[in-house]
């Protein structure tokens, strides 16, 4: 709807420019022609006036005529004028309102998904220590099993890697440390690690116990 607004406005704006040019042309045509009464009036006025010259007295009436008739044209004209860039100026008022409204909307749109954005944001952030915080109680409970590995020491470090390293395609990797592509760890690497490891220790326990039942 806006889209087909500002269209609207813009054929507006450019049927006013073409009707003022138009004019404009109109007038500068009309005043040379009024320039040239003059001068025709000049050379009859000598013979009429002062030769006393019949002709050139019926052309002079003539040239008057005509002359006072092009000045009302010419001010007929500039009122013309005055009234088309009344209609321009409208026709450019009457756009930028609907680029106003039309941006207004889009703003309005983004107003919501900044919204949006900021509660994914949370929702992730509470993920995150929801998700670090069952890590570390495994890690404990992993430990009081007594299996000492994973330890809270490669949790807190292997951790940050994996949370700096999100961070670096985050608007805030500046604010944190860079950690080099090498450096860097996921919560999924770490984990499936460490998950992997703990389930080789237990095969063994558990394969063995089965040996022994049978």
């Amino acid at each position: 709807m806006a889209t087909k607004k500002t269209a609207t406005n813009e054929t507006a704006i450019q049927t006013a420019e073409r009707i003022l040019v138009e004019l404009q042309a109109k007038q500068d045509k009309t005043v040379k022609a009024r320039e040239a009464d003059d001068r025709e009036l000049g050379a009859v006025s000598y013979s009429a006036l002062a030769a006393g010259d019949k002709d050139a007295a019926a052309k002079l009436e003539s040239v008057k005529e005509r002359a006072l008739r092009r000045d009302l044209e010419i001010k007929a004209i500039r009122s013309a004028i005055a009234q088309a860039q009344n209609n321009l100026a409208e026709a450019k008022d009457d756009a930028a309102k609907a680029e106003e409204r039309r941006v207004a909307g889009e703003l309005q749109e983004l107003a919501e998904m900044m919204r949006e954005a900021g509660k994914k944001c949370d929702r992730g952030l509470a993920m995150m220590i929801e998700g670090s915080n069952d890590l570390r109680k495994i890690v404990q409970a992993t430990n009081q099993r007594g299996l000492g590995n994973p330890s809270a020491q490669q949790l807190q470090s292997l951790g940050s890697r994996a949370v700096l390293g999100a961070l670096v395609n985050s608007p805030f990797a500046k604010s944190f440390e860079h950690l080099a592509p090498r450096e860097r760890q996921s919560f999924l690497a770490v984990t499936e690690a460490w998950a992997g490891m703990v389930e080789k220790f237990t095969s063994h326990k558990l394969g063995g116990g089965e040996e022994n039942a049978a």
